[in-house]
């Protein structure tokens, strides 16, 4: 199935290091196709304590639109980036998680008709900006460059304030007693 990345998962050194801290097979995320999606705008508005800021989501907006890369991934693939992101459901179905799997018509940057993927969006009714850190947003940029997207995308995703942070923490970070 068609996935579409926009924020960290377009940096598959940082999603194979998430994989890595947490015990999961990272997903090919090679080679992707950049790609738009229309009628949507990039924003940070769901904080993350693993990242320590802000992370990306995206906002039905017209007229504008989101830069990011598609691959071509297995279901298999894609439950790793559910967890990744904190997609879940209750017993009903009814997303629970931080994001939701939400269908979006995608148009590729290279030759070729558009094409219908997956991509998360954040279930947060909230829309206010929450500064990634420096970090994160490199991690971004690093992942953007990478897949050839635009440099007016690159600069664009630049105009965002960040905040200084640190590296992510993996699960039970703190957790240990002290060493004496």
């Amino acid at each position: 199935m068609w996935y579409f990345a926009y924020g960290s998962n377009l940096n598959s050194r940082a999603v194979a290091e998430w994989c890595r801290h947490h015990g999961h097979r990272p997903p090919a995320l090679k080679p992707g196709k950049p790609a738009v999606l229309d009628n949507y705008r990039l924003c940070f508005p769901i904080f993350s304590e693993y990242w320590g800021g802000g992370i990306a989501d995206i906002v039905y907006d017209p007229g504008k639109y989101v830069a990011g890369v598609l691959f071509d991934l297995s279901k298999a693939e894609v439950d790793v980036l559910d967890l990744k992101v904190n997609r879940k459901a209750d017993n009903s179905g009814k997303e629970i998680g931080t994001y939701k799997l939400i269908e979006v018509k995608v148009a590729p940057l290279t030759k070729g008709e558009p094409v219908q993927a997956v991509t998360y969006q954040g279930l947060s009714i909230e829309r206010y900006h929450i500064p990634p850190t420096q970090h994160y947003m490199d991690l971004v940029i690093q992942g953007a460059y990478s897949h050839g997207l635009s440099i007016m995308w690159i600069s664009y995703i630049q105009t965002f304030s960040t905040q200084v942070g640190r590296k992510p923490r993996p699960p039970g970070y703190g957790d240990a007693a002290p060493r004496l």
